[in-house]
């Protein structure tokens, strides 16, 4: 989720064609939530592609690219330019909740409730309300905000058994806090899809996930063709991850779900952000499963 005070440091970046800043709460959330930069000592170094890419964050957002004078605004009207001026809410009022939804054309099933929610929305919800009460018969663990929120845009072809999850953001300070979403994870007793992005980082979350299935993610095909494209392919991403998580993704068997992902990813020694399956309106589905097929 973009906050006031990141909105307007990436619009800073974008005007000043920064490349770097220091590394402080709110530029460490630029790399540690949305993959952006590379962090050397205490200074968060940028490139043109991170940002493109905080470019297209900021419009898929609704924010302005460049900063706004909010003094000079009514209420309304700083609202209406994507720049909010009260303060995000959390602290004790986000503990034991997550943000969930269903996936495109399925109703929402829990706590004894069933709803059909709008596009661009989910319920925000204590997570012990929906163990045990779920209609759902998987968990569909979602990295990154942007591709939780505009999840109606893809079309993920899932195996029946799993057709049908409970769709849950991973979490960042302000939204479906990680811990929460731990929490739930660790309590449930339902198979979870890791829909990650695909750099060392994604597979470890997805390995780190109890009961994993399987990585939502497109055939195989389109990840190598991503991977070896320079205009798609995150070298960065894997140079800069790989050493912090290197160990535990080789202790990973090669049957495992994220096995086969990791060796395409080591071979081409780059990664892809979940992002770019939006932009390009790519269709996903349980990986172990279709790149099996090919």
């Amino acid at each position: 989720m973009l906050d006031q005070r990141l909105v307007q440091l990436m619009q800073r970046l974008l005007e000043e064609a920064a490349p770097s800043t220091p590394l402080r709460a709110v530029s460490r959330r630029l790399a540690d939530d949305f993959n952006i930069g590379r962090v050397k000592g205490q200074t968060l170094h940028l490139g043109e592609r991170d940002r493109e890419l905080i470019r297209e964050l900021l419009v898929a957002g609704g924010h302005a690219v460049t900063r706004v004078d909010l003094k000079s605004l009514s209420r309304s009207d700083r609202l209406a330019a994507g720049t909010p001026y009260e303060k995000a809410g959390g602290g004790a009022l986000k503990s034991g909740r997550v943000s969930i939804k269903a996936l495109t054309g399925k109703t929402l099933d829990v706590a004894g409730k069933s709803l059909s929610l709008p596009d661009r929305s989910h319920v925000d919800i204590e997570w012990r309300r929906i163990i045990g009460e779920s209609g759902h018969n998987a968990i569909m663990l979602v990295e990154n905000y942007e591709v939780f929120d505009r999840l109606h845009e893809l079309v993920i072809d899932l195996p029946e058994d799993c057709a049908n999850p409970v769709v849950v953001y991973r979490g960042d300070r302000h939204e479906s806090r990680q811990d929460n979403v731990k929490a739930f994870l660790a309590e449930s007793s339902l198979p979870v899809l890791a829909f990650v992005d695909i750099d060392p980082k994604g597979l470890h979350i997805a390995g780190c996930c109890p009961r994993l299935r399987g990585v939502v993610a497109p055939k195989a095909s389109v990840i190598e063709a991503t991977l070896t494209n320079p205009t798609s392919a995150r070298t960065d991403l894997y140079v800069n991850q790989v050493s912090g998580v290197e160990r535990f993704l080789r202790s990973v068997a090669p049957t495992s779900p994220i096995g086969r992902l990791w060796t395409v990813m080591q071979q081409y020694r780059a990664g892809a952000v979940q992002e770019r399956w939006l932009a390009d309106l790519i269709g996903c589905g349980l990986w172990e499963t279709i790149s099996a097929q090919l």
